[in-house]
């Protein structure tokens, strides 16, 4: 039994001792990055609700479709034929064939004559995504305008912001 003692003992001391070797390697990790043109918008064509009548009874809402820049109205008696307004148009430019979002605002106002009136439902004929053909891509806007009750005669104007991104 001693001898069985005393071989486990010299075999734990000389496992302890023992050397041990590992196989060691090295690997290669790839790294790469793109760098692409910078994003530019510019109006080709500003958004335009044409002439309107104010209407007597309530307020109305005059819309400029996105997809043809066609005119409608809650009462079409209101627009007048001579402007009939249009879709705003945008033109952009960026890397090659790239897919683009298109962010355009909740709401703006127009102002005029001591009045004002409120642009919203914005919306792009593309949705809130334009792919680049080429390094080049167009999208139209639309919106609808508030018209008061007894809105005051006179030129409105204001602006909006759309933002295209990567």
């Amino acid at each position: 039994m001693k001898k069985i003692y005393l071989l486990a003992a010299v075999s734990v001391l000389t496992l302890g001792c023992a050397e041990v070797w590992a196989a060691e390697t090295i690997g290669t990790g790839n790294i790469k990055a793109k760098i692409v043109a910078p994003v530019t918008v510019t109006e080709s064509q500003a958004l335009d609700f044409g002439t309107i009548l104010a209407p007597t009874d309530s307020a109305k809402k005059v819309t400029i479709a996105a997809a043809n820049g066609a005119r409608s109205a809650d009462d079409e008696k209101m627009l007048v034929g001579t402007n009939t307004g249009k879709a705003g148009v945008f033109n952009v430019t960026g890397a090659e064939n790239q897919r683009m979002t298109i962010n355009l605002p909740s709401s703006t106002t127009l102002d005029g004559t001591g009045d004002s009136m409120k642009v919203d439902n914005f919306t792009s004929d593309k949705g809130t995504e334009l792919t680049l053909t080429g390094t080049t891509g167009t999208f139209q806007v639309g919106a609808d305008l508030t018209v008061n009750q007894g809105q005051e005669e006179g030129d409105y104007t204001g602006t909006y912001q759309v933002t295209v991104s990567y």
